[in-house]
């Protein structure tokens, strides 16, 4: 059985009780310092000195897998972060392309002729209290949220349709996101020493090859769900490394059992996996566009039509995703650490994959939901 370790508290402070170069891979989604969805653990890029207890537990040689927003101003800090901490950044990125991104462009034409006409680009019918407003969908030209009434403004005036087909600063359609790729630096002088003498400064390509109709390829740093590219994507492929994966590590009852796999974002289904006997607690409403000044993405107001959910993470990422670092990472049997743990996805794939895994979350909520989750997944790996 696979050895997993949870521990709820500060990484800085958890990480304490591990010991030096103990382990074989770090594969985190740590906060963004975007703000999401109004979480105060998303407003700030993680402290350096949990990425210098990361760097001191890790081996030599060892890989860290650090996702991040494509955003630059994110990216080019969160990088900085890890190079200060003491890691050699000086590899590729690894680029996640999905299809199920919605975007939160503000519509400049229809703001237009709101401020214009009524003095605000709010509509009249934008009652953030009323129970039947929804998340604004892709090609919908309305502002923002929108409520079920209402409709789309006409735009009567020369200089809203001027901007008809202009949205305020750059926000398109999410379809990538960025996994950072950084070593502690090697104690050998070569490559081939330092993998003779610990099995480190090495990536494993040559188990993580897209599968092909006359021959595998080995992986390129995209890696596509969804079919994204059309008939490029089986160059690229996660699903079909995914499905090939399970294939071979006699996993076909677990494919079956998630039919979820088959698509990019963790399915309602895939999250409360583990979970039937929690509760269903609130998971908040996202309003689409950041409010700078306030951080008001995210609703708490009681009047509103809040969701229950049993696994209320936000940002949960998909088993396919983390099972393919992991094994990209580390060798069966190696310890992987998660110091921003969440509800568990890097440790159900450490599961999957034969690795032993240690997570850390400050969240008691999410360390529940995490060994909750874990332990249902290792439940079905028991029965193969």
């Amino acid at each position: 059985m696979t050895s997993v370790n949870l521990m709820n508290g500060d990484s800085k402070e958890m990480l304490k009780n591990l010991e030096d170069n103990s382990i074989d891979l770090l594969a985190t989604d740590p906060p963004y310092a975007i703000s999401f969805m109004g979480k105060k653990w998303d407003k700030a890029l993680p402290d350096i000195d949990i990425f210098k207890e990361c760097y001191r537990v890790l081996k030599p040689g060892a890989f860290a897998f650090v996702m991040c927003t494509v955003r630059s101003d994110v990216s080019s800090r969160m990088s900085l972060l890890l190079e200060e901490a003491g890691f050699n950044i000086n590899f590729m990125p690894i680029y996640w392309t999905y299809s199920s991104g919605f975007p939160k462009g503000y519509n400049m034409g229809q703001s237009a002729q709101k401020k214009l006409t009524i003095g605000s680009a709010r509509r009249k019918d934008r009652d953030l209290k009323d129970q039947k407003m929804t998340r604004n969908r892709w090609g919908d030209h309305t502002s923002g949220v929108k409520a079920n009434t209402g409709g789309q403004v006409e735009l009567t005036l020369p200089e809203s349709k001027e901007l008809e087909n202009a949205f305020g600063g750059f926000q398109p359609k999410p379809a990538v996101e960025l996994i950072i790729v950084a070593m502690k630096p090697m104690n050998k002088k070569t490559f081939v020493e330092q993998a003779l003498h610990n099995k480190k400064g090495v990536t494993w390509l040559g188990n993580c090859k897209v599968p092909g109709d006359d021959m595998d390829r080995l992986p390129s740093n995209l890696s596509v769900s969804d079919n994204a590219l059309g008939d490029y994507s089986k160059y690229f492929d996660l699903d079909a490394w995914w499905s090939k994966r399970l294939r071979e590590t006699n996993l076909e009852d677990v494919e079956f059992t998630f039919p979820f796999l088959e698509v990019k974002k963790p399915s309602k289904k895939e999250k409360d996996s583990g979970l039937e006997d929690f509760e269903l607690v609130d998971g908040g409403v996202y309003l689409g566009n950041n409010d700078s000044k306030n951080n008001n993405t995210f609703s708490s107001d009681p009047s509103r039509v809040i969701k229950k959910k049993k696994n209320p993470h936000p940002t949960v990422k998909p088993i396919k995703l983390f099972s393919y670092l992991v094994t990209l990472g580390c060798n069966p049997g190696g310890k992987v650490l998660d110091p921003f743990m969440g509800s568990g996805t890097t440790g159900i794939a450490c599961v999957l994959e034969g690795r032993e895994f240690v997570g850390i979350d400050m969240d008691e909520k999410y360390v529940n939901v995490s060994r909750a989750r874990i332990s249902h997944f290792s439940n079905l790996k028991q029965k193969e």
